[in-house]
């Protein structure tokens, strides 16, 4: 997520869940992108894709907008 392009292009479906209320607004496409990179790095080796799946499960989780009440 470097280039200006990749964020740009990452960030059109973010600023869409985004608007359509199913993602927080308060998280960064950087930080996504960070968290997405270290669940790939630290779960790429063989026998690690639970691991993974299991990661990006909370990351995934932890974006989800929350009922309020």
């Amino acid at each position: 997520m470097g280039s200006a392009l990749g964020t740009r292009t990452s960030r059109r479906p973010l600023d869409a869940c985004a608007a359509a209320g199913t993602i927080r607004t308060d998280v960064p496409a950087s930080d996504i992108g960070a968290a997405l990179e270290g669940i790939a790095l630290t779960s790429a080796g063989p026998g690690h894709r639970e691991q993974a799946e299991r990661l990006l499960d909370l990351m995934l989780d932890g974006l989800r907008v929350r009922g309020r009440g």
